[in-house]
């Protein structure tokens, strides 16, 4: 395979010690929370090593997502994500049923773009706290559970791994913002109230010729519709994230263990634009995107990866925290000034899962 595109550094994003920072105290204290500060303020992302999540617990949850895309289509149709996918976002997808998207609220301009972009070639599950209670009509687990014995019980763990790792994160941005009370962030972020959220995804094996020419797509650019998502990588690659300085996109690499905090459109917000909603992309690996190593045009390139988002209780209203007064310079996506958490998740998966009939009914 000949790669003709132009050799790109990877993005500069920064490795952060999480372990290190909780340990430190004064002025080393201030160096980590102003390297925070900078790293979501310029890039909107942060790699963190020795995150409270663990090893184990990562190696379990990538063979278990392993296991459900393995499952016979039949059983992952039993549980395929209802068309009203804004009141009951859990659920299976196949490749092609849902659209990212970046700054499109026209339900016909998504329509002309399913039809005109290359498809997104991966599956998802889409999957909310295993432990909350939710309107009839979600797709039941137990279904899952009956071919993959252990599956509820390890999502149980998964959330609540996820979940104490996010309220950690919640509470540097307290201490950053120069808050007195750290959980002021953490008491708006209940599991159990539909503000945490996971996604599993499988992309599927392709010739990597097709995604760097452009041809075939994994994921198209977006943002996320989040206060914070933690992205887990296997070692295949693809991650990108864009560089608006130099209006490129510069690939992110895999670093084993490591868990990507990005911020999202709804911490965006509320820090009045202090930080950036990271937009991303996946795509080849860079090796074969930007690099020029020698490839084969049957060569297929599977990827998988954990994404857990950490969400404001869908009742609360979007607007600046206490130190956040004063605008920013960001603003990533413009929305209505006064609007709930859960206006704003219906709005974003009904323009990614739903088609123009339903899309329409919540903007």
């Amino acid at each position: 395979m000949t790669v003709t595109n132009k050799p790109v550094k990877p993005a500069n994003v920064p490795v952060m010690d999480f372990e290190a920072i909780h340990a430190s105290v004064g002025n080393e204290r201030k160096k980590y929370l102003r390297q925070l500060d900078e790293a979501w303020s310029h890039h909107g992302a942060i790699y963190v090593i020795n995150h409270s999540i663990g090893t184990e617990t990562l190696e379990e949850a990538f063979a278990w997502c392993k296991k459900f895309f393995d499952l016979p289509l039949a059983v992952k149709n039993s549980v395929h994500i209802p068309p009203d996918v804004s009141k009951h976002f859990q659920g299976w997808t196949g490749t092609g049923e849902a659209i990212s998207s970046q700054g499109v609220w026209d339900p016909d301009e998504i329509e002309r773009l399913r039809k005109e972009m290359p498809t997104e070639l991966k599956e998802a599950m889409e999957l909310q706290d295993p432990c909350g209670t939710y309107p009839p009509g979600a797709p039941d687990l137990n279904l899952v559970e009956q071919h993959l014995p252990g599956y509820l019980g390890f999502l149980k763990k998964w959330f609540a791994a996820c979940y104490k790792q996010s309220l950690q994160n919640m509470r540097l941005v307290c201490e950053i913002l120069g808050m007195e009370d750290l959980d002021y962030i953490g008491k708006k972020f209940a599991p159990r109230h539909m503000s945490t959220h996971s996604t599993w995804n499988y992309f599927l094996g392709q010739p990597v010729s097709q995604l760097a020419r452009g041809s075939a797509n994994r994921l198209n650019a977006h943002t996320d519709y989040c206060q914070f998502t933690m992205l887990f990588q296997d070692m295949v690659g693809g991650l990108e994230l864009h560089d608006y300085e130099e209006d490129i996109y510069r690939p992110v690499p895999p670093i084993k263990g490591a868990v990507i905090i990005q911020v999202g459109d709804l911490l965006e917000k509320q820090t009045n634009g202090r930080w950036r909603s990271a937009l991303h992309r996946v795509t080849a690996p860079s090796q074969y995107m930007y690099e020029g190593s020698a490839g084969d045009d049957d060569e297929l390139v599977q990827r998988y990866s954990l994404v857990f988002f950490g969400h404001l209780n869908l009742d609360e209203m979007i607007e600046p925290l206490p130190g956040c007064e004063k605008p920013g310079k960001w603003s990533t996506l413009e929305w209505k000034d006064r609007m709930t958490a859960g206006q704003w998740l219906a709005r974003r998966v009904a323009l990614e899962y739903e088609r123009k009939k339903t899309a329409a009914t919540v903007m």
